[in-house]
């Protein structure tokens, strides 16, 4: 458990010290990549083992070499210090789609769902500049596809496969990868619009607390001084030993202090309204 803990730690550490650090939309499909690679590296050594042994009975060694490289930069984008976060989206990306084509090309039309969920992951961890991106790529692999399968490169097995059969197949897969980059990045775009209004909430709380702060300071800290100073001018005025001019002299200090008392107050009574105000 501990060495589990230790291990996403290092992992989050090394994708998300080049994201920005506010909790932002942004940061949320950072993180999300981070948890995708945590999950991933584990699952991809575990599998790696029979897909490397099917390969080589089949004798398929350039997908022997894929799954090596695949897996190898899987772990090195989460471990590798130094690359952006884009870069290392855009290589995760770049992984997935290459490994799904080598999928369909040697084990079949049954691999299509890797292309799927690659369109699925990309529109989620990363924003793209053509939102039908990851889509594009799963039409042009399977217009390449359909091509091999009439020039006849595909491996053997594959030569049983009807042209029905494989329009069907891509056909469905283009139109739920379109769907996908469709509604995705819709909800992404409303999800953006919530997490700027909660930031604007927020700092709207934020400015209102530190006038309530302010007020509060004022209060126990500005309104006591003249008020102290009025206190004691009046106990003064109480001696019936004071002269004339002595009483004139602190009837003047006690409107002074007073004036200055009701500045005070309006000051308070001008941030109370101000905290109102940003209701």
């Amino acid at each position: 458990m501990i060495s589990w803990k230790k291990y996403i730690s290092v992992i989050k550490h090394t994708i998300l010290v080049s994201s920005d650090q506010n909790k932002n939309l942004k940061y949320w499909r950072d993180d999300m990549f981070s948890n995708t690679i945590i999950f991933i590296i584990p699952l991809s050594i575990i599998t790696l083992a029979p897909s490397l042994i099917w390969a080589f009975d089949c004798g398929y060694y350039p997908m022997v070499v894929i799954d090596l490289l695949s897996v190898l930069m899987i772990i090195l984008l989460g471990f590798r210090k130094g690359i952006k976060i884009k870069y290392r989206k855009l290589l995760f990306i770049a992984n997935l789609y290459i490994l799904s084509f080598t999928l369909i090309y040697y084990v079949g039309l049954n691999s299509t769902l890797y292309l799927l969920a690659s369109c699925f992951l990309s529109v989620f961890i990363h924003s793209f500049k053509n939102k039908y991106t990851p889509a594009l790529l799963n039409l042009y692999i399977s217009i390449l596809y359909i091509s091999l399968y009439y020039i006849d490169w595909l491996p053997v097995h594959q030569n049983s496969t009807k042209p029905n059969e494989l329009f069907a197949v891509f056909s469905n897969l283009i139109f739920l990868s379109f769907l996908v980059c469709s509604l995705i990045p819709r909800l992404f775009s409303k999800l953006n619009d919530r997490f700027r209004e909660n930031l604007v909430h927020t700092k709207k709380i934020e400015k209102q607390n530190n006038l309530l702060k302010e007020i509060t300071w004022i209060q126990s800290h500005v309104v006591r001084t003249p008020l102290s100073r009025l206190m004691a001018l009046i106990e003064l005025l109480k001696d019936s030993g004071n002269s004339e001019e002595d009483k004139k002299f602190l009837l003047d200090n006690i409107v002074i202090s007073s004036r200055e008392l009701d500045g005070v107050i309006k000051e308070i009574v001008v941030k109370s309204e101000s905290v109102h105000a940003e209701k």
